[in-house]
């Protein structure tokens, strides 16, 4: 591989085919491994975006995440690259919303409940009530299963209609109705019969 490229994508393809090699019971030398695909490494230009990126882009929009979620929307922004374009942030910022707007957070799988990360405001509803304040959880990097947890106990609690949002990461937030409409996402309200 040409000493000028440096990008991990290319350590990955190696390290999988090494692994795979390996695990079918050849061993194979690194230097052969990489002499063998030296020549399609320099004849390719590659860009990669992987799970990070997408989550950036989600944790950004106030959104929660899994892997598999990370999945899907990678799955779809490749599915519709533009050659012409290519594929940027705006790309994954406008994928994510698409994602989310057609997401049912009621009919999750629970697996997929725990591995859903993201931040989130656990308040009494409406949040501009009297004493939302004092009861409000703020969930800094917590699973969507660990936030549903929290608003179901807070609705048994207090024998109040309880609401969970997910809300931008590093984002402290408020109970005022501007900052809510501007920066947080109601994925569920527990109403007190539910609890």
């Amino acid at each position: 591989m040409s000493t000028s490229r440096d990008s991990n994508f290319y350590y990955e393809i190696q390290d999988a085919l090494k692994k795979g090699l390996k695990a079918e019971g050849y061993e194979v030398p690194d230097e052969i491994i990489k002499g063998a695909l030296a020549a399609l490494f320099d004849s390719v230009a590659i860009h990669v975006w992987s799970r990070p990126d997408v989550y950036h882009v989600a944790w950004e929009a106030g959104w929660p995440i899994s892997p598999t979620m990370a999945d899907e929307i990678l799955a779809d922004v490749e599915a519709h690259a533009d050659s012409e374009y290519g594929i940027t942030w705006l790309t994954f910022q406008n994928a994510v919303q698409e994602f989310y707007a057609e997401l049912d957070w009621e009919h999750l799988d629970p697996l997929e409940d725990e591995q859903c990360i993201g931040s989130f405001l656990v308040c009494l509803e409406p949040p501009t009530q009297l004493g939302a304040s004092e009861s409000m959880l703020y969930l800094e990097r917590a699973s969507f299963a660990e936030a549903l947890e929290e608003a179901d106990q807070l609705a048994e609690n207090s024998g109040q209609t309880v609401a969970c949002y997910s809300i931008p990461k590093e984002e402290p937030p408020l109970l005022e109705s501007d900052w809510l409409e501007k920066h947080a996402h109601k994925l569920m309200a527990y109403d007190v019969v539910e609890a």
